[in-house]
């Protein structure tokens, strides 16, 4: 009878062990996805944050990359980020216009992150609402 009783307080430290949503940066100022492979950015108040998607073949995600936070640079409406870690380096380069799919949500950007020897491509910004008919 005692177990009985002990149950809404087991069920309750159970919720209390749930894993806290991902959360790289304070203060996000930017963010960016993109597929193949799936990767998300985030730029922060003091950092800026590249988490890759697991290889397949190894079911590995390699740890988050890095880099110290630079202000931007906007020329001819292209927001440009650039940093370096070290012998790491990122540039993240944000292009004004809509980005995404039909079927799936719309951007306000298409974003392009060079990496040494990587480039991947996505959306980032704000999402852009969709016309409703």
């Amino acid at each position: 009878m005692k177990f009985l009783l002990l149950l809404p307080v087991l069920a309750l430290g159970a919720c209390a062990t749930e894993s806290r949503p991902y959360n790289p940066v304070r203060d996000v100022r930017y963010s960016a996805i993109g597929a193949d492979p799936f990767w998300q950015l985030t730029i922060g108040d003091d950092r800026i944050v590249l988490r890759v998607a697991a290889d397949p073949a190894t079911g590995q995600a390699p740890p988050d990359a890095i880099w110290p936070r630079t202000l931007p640079r906007i020329q001819d409406g292209v927001t440009t980020w650039q940093s370096d870690s070290g012998t790491a380096s990122i540039e993240i380069e944000a292009r004004p216009g809509p980005c995404g799919s039909d079927q799936g949500p719309t951007w306000r950007d298409s974003v392009t992150v060079r990496l040494a020897g990587r480039e991947l491509t996505g959306c980032g910004g704000l999402l852009v609402p969709r016309a409703r008919d």
